[in-house]
């Protein structure tokens, strides 16, 4: 299904193309309900983080570096979701409509991994 993505901190943004689906966002100053995770000194805090069905995440750069969320392992990414490059103060988005666990890497810094579990 469509899943609902947001970001803040930035003034209009393509998101890309990951899942046949491309979508415009504006800046926003909130997200709904769920989870945020901070990227900041290479982690993620927490690494791990778990959610209920149909909440959202949010992931905050707080490092001076861009940074890129992807889902799946370098070794096994997969499409599920895709951040925007995100500048120091940036933020993104995504909501988990289907429980499971959902391992995600950092593009920008090698080896940085974390989890979202999403529970019923």
């Amino acid at each position: 299904g469509i899943v609902a993505h947001c970001v803040t901190g930035v003034s209009t943004l393509a998101l890309p193309i990951c899942c046949g689906l491309a979508r415009v966002v504006s800046s926003r100053t909130g997200c709904g309900s769920g989870a945020t995770v901070i990227m900041n000194d290479f982690a993620f805090e927490p690494a791990t983080i778990t959610i209920s069905k149909g909440e959202i995440v949010t992931w905050n750069n707080e490092d001076r570096r861009t940074r890129q969320i992807m889902s799946g392992v370098p070794q096994a990414m997969t499409d599920e979701f895709m951040s925007t490059p995100l500048e120091k103060g940036q933020s993104w988005s995504h909501t988990f409509d289907t429980p499971g666990e959902y391992p995600y890497h950092d593009m920008k810094i090698t080896g940085l991994l974390g989890s979202v579990v999403v529970e019923e």
